[in-house]
């Protein structure tokens, strides 16, 4: 008999314990991973969707960390520009608190401290953010701006900002220092007639007030008759029904109605012509009222005795302007301005206030004649018959040029001195001429307007005086209106000069300033036009090759535009602007002031020096005030609308970290386990593992003998 014995384990139960170890290992790692599979073979049924899931997440973990370095730079940005507030600040206190004590380099302390903060800012502009130029717009590699060495002082063939200054400086000033004014001698004034001593009263409605409190009235009715037209008020009117009663009818009687602040009725005609008769209002009424029956007249010429007078002014050969006063002509101070604009071969004018007529030839050599009623003249102020152009009365000024940009630009003329005309600014180039018909009086003024070429004006002020030699700005009255002139024009010229070397000089260096800084796409720096510089009209366009180009960095999208060079997709349907240039105009302006402060030097030896440092350094201190208007960026600007994109950014990244969990909530259900799980089936399957393992240790000890029965 043949009997199979048991020696070794079936390859199933082999494979069984090989099964149950790899579970196992698997049951481990799931454990200590907590992820349900390493593949996605196996979650097949879930492949597809798990995979846009991790793309998505994917993305989103792409957006922050492209976000955290975009915030980064923009956090970098605003520690700049504070900086950059900062050091404009200390600059702009030192410059409005500067005296002028000037060292042997012609410049101040402050100035000097000005060229250290100059460095300051130029650095701040040079700023890198994960070595990206931030201040360089889309230029990202290239630095934002020169040194400050290069831009102050140029190099051997392109000019800096001292030599534009310089040469700016020529052009405004000129080469006789009057800021390319011309003032030549005293010439012919022409004839003119000052009207003076006239006592006319000037026009006026006719006013009648009534006497009656009507506050609260309530009227028994009646007539009331306003220049012969009569006006039915009805029983029971109060006082506000009476006036608008009235001025309904006002086109037709030229009166109109009111009530004033003691509540009495007050009528006035419609102007200095007509009348205001009330004769025929019922008495009942004129009672209610308070009107007294009968014509009250207007202030006009009739009313002063000029009716059926006449006046004559005739200039050389012209044909003479008749004025007739009467009913139907002349009859009002209004319509003899008007009918003065008629006269042929120069001005007249009537002072309205009073009734002093003014005349003026309009060349200096016409004569003028005055004709008329007996004592007609007199009463406008006009006290001779005849007037002629009188040599060497007349002081004059004009620019040099029309059409120039450079030196100073006549704003106006103001005129307090007696028996003067003053004329002006007119004709090309510009004059003003001063008209001495007699001697002024001691503190009398002339007070002359500049425009400067930075856009701002300068007042000049000259006080006759009978002191001699005069104080500054101010000119001796002579023996006769012609030594007086004299006077005025030495006076003009010395006051011109001085002018010229402060305010002019100060406000020149800031314009070439401008000129230089002012830089943008489409938009090179402005040089004068020369040399010559002394008589150049124009400014011209610099070129690299022959001027300093002071900001490096990118131009192509313009200043203005500075926040859209740079941008950042912070979603995938967002976009974010955080670009920013050197030459915007809040940091543009700064750098400039800062600049022209630390690149001006002056003479002590010019008693002027004092004068033209204040005017500047008071400019250089104003403008570094940040002044937030329409049109006026300030680095305030700038900041914000960082700070917008800043805040953009963060709602990004809030939004994309709580659509981050979700997904990473959704991915871990479908890989995810639960520890709890997984640790009590590793017990169950070690419990499985070890009884196999006993199991199949114990059948390997099994023999045939094990079943042979004992001998």
């Amino acid at each position: 008999m043949t009997v199979t014995g048991v020696s070794f384990p079936s390859a199933q139960l082999v494979q069984s314990l090989i099964d149950q170890r790899l579970q196992l290992d698997d049951l481990a790692r799931q454990l200590s991973t907590g992820q349900k599979v390493t593949t996605y073979s196996g979650i097949s049924s879930q492949a597809q969707l798990l995979v846009g899931l991790n793309a998505q997440i994917s993305t989103i973990g792409g957006f922050q960390s492209n976000n955290s370095i975009v915030n980064s730079r923009l956090s970098i940005m605003q520690s700049a520009l504070t900086q950059f507030d900062s050091v404009s600040q200390t600059v702009q206190q030192s410059a409005m608190q500067s005296n002028y004590t000037p060292g042997p380099n012609g410049q101040t302390v402050d100035q000097t401290f000005a060229g250290q903060q100059l460095d300051q800012l130029l650095n701040v502009m040079n700023t890198q953010a994960d070595g990206r130029f931030v201040f360089s717009g889309s230029a990202v590699d290239q630095q934002s701006v020169a040194s400050s060495s290069l831009i102050l002082n140029g190099t051997a063939t392109q000019a800096g900002l001292k030599q534009v200054i310089s040469e700016r400086n020529q052009a405004d000033l000129g080469a006789n220092g009057l800021g390319r004014l011309v003032i030549p001698a005293p010439s012919t004034s022409s004839a003119h007639i000052i009207g003076t001593g006239a006592v006319l009263k000037p026009d006026a409605p006719a006013v009648v007030s009534g006497t009656a409190n009507i506050q609260s009235l309530t009227s028994a009715g009646g007539t009331l008759v306003i220049n012969g037209h009569s006006i039915t008020i009805p029983a029971g009117s109060n006082a506000t029904a009476i006036v608008n009663t009235i001025n309904l009818q006002s086109a037709t009687t030229n009166v109109t109605a009111s009530i004033n602040a003691t509540n009495q009725l007050v009528l006035t005609s419609g102007d200095a012509n007509t009348a205001v008769d009330t004769t025929g209002t019922s008495a009942g009424l004129q009672t209610e009222l308070g009107l007294t029956p009968g014509v009250t007249q207007p202030m006009n010429l009739l009313q002063q005795g000029l009716s059926g007078q006449n006046l004559t002014i005739t200039v050389a050969g012209n044909p003479p302007l008749t004025l007739n006063f009467g009913a139907g002509q002349i009859t009002t101070l209004a319509g003899l301005k008007t009918a003065l604009a008629g006269l042929t071969g120069g001005t007249a004018t009537v002072d309205t206030s009073n009734g002093n007529i003014s005349i003026a030839a309009n060349n200096t050599t016409s004569n003028i004649t005055i004709g008329g009623s007996a004592g007609t003249a007199s009463t406008f102020g006009i006290q001779v018959a005849s007037a002629s152009p009188t040599a060497g009365t007349r002081v004059s000024l004009s620019e040099d040029v029309a059409g120039s940009v450079f030196g100073f630009k006549l704003g106006g003329v103001s005129n307090a001195l007696t028996n003067a005309t003053a004329t002006g600014p007119t004709g090309s180039p510009p004059s003003i001429s001063v008209d001495l018909a007699t001697n002024p009086n001691a503190g009398d003024t002339l007070t002359l307007t500049f425009k400067l070429p930075d856009g701002t004006t300068s007042n000049l002020t000259l006080t006759a005086t009978s002191a001699s030699p005069p104080s500054t700005n101010q000119f001796t009255i002579g023996a006769t209106p012609a030594a007086t002139a004299a006077n005025l024009q030495a006076a003009l010229t010395t006051s011109v000069t001085t002018l010229a070397q402060t305010d002019l000089t100060a406000t020149s260096a800031i314009e070439a300033a401008h000129n230089f800084f002012d830089v943008d796409v489409g938009q090179p720096p402005q040089r004068v036009s020369g040399p010559p510089f002394t008589t150049a009209t124009a400014l011209v366009a610099g070129t690299a090759s022959n001027t300093v180009s002071w900001y490096t960095g990118n131009l192509g999208t313009g200043a203005a535009a500075a926040r859209s060079s740079v941008t950042a997709r912070v979603d995938s349907s967002l976009t974010v602007s955080y670009g920013a240039q050197a030459n915007e105009q809040a940091l543009r302006s700064n750098i400039e002031n800062v600049a022209v402060f630390a690149a001006m030097s002056f003479q002590a030896s010019n008693p002027n020096s004092g004068a033209a440092y204040t005017a500047l350094s008071k400019r250089v201190g104003l403008a570094l005030i940040a002044q937030s208007t329409t049109g006026n960026q300030t680095t305030v600007n700038i900041e914000t609308e960082l700070a917008n994109a800043q805040n953009s950014i963060k709602t990004a990244t809030d939004q994309q970290l709580q659509t981050q969990n979700t997904l990473q909530d959704f991915v871990q259900s479908i890989t995810g386990i639960s520890n709890e799980e997984v640790a009590a089936k590793i017990t169950t399957l070690q419990t499985q593992l070890q009884a196999s393992l006993q199991v199949t240790a114990m059948l390997t000890k099994l023999s045939i003998t094990n079943y042979l029965a004992a001998a």
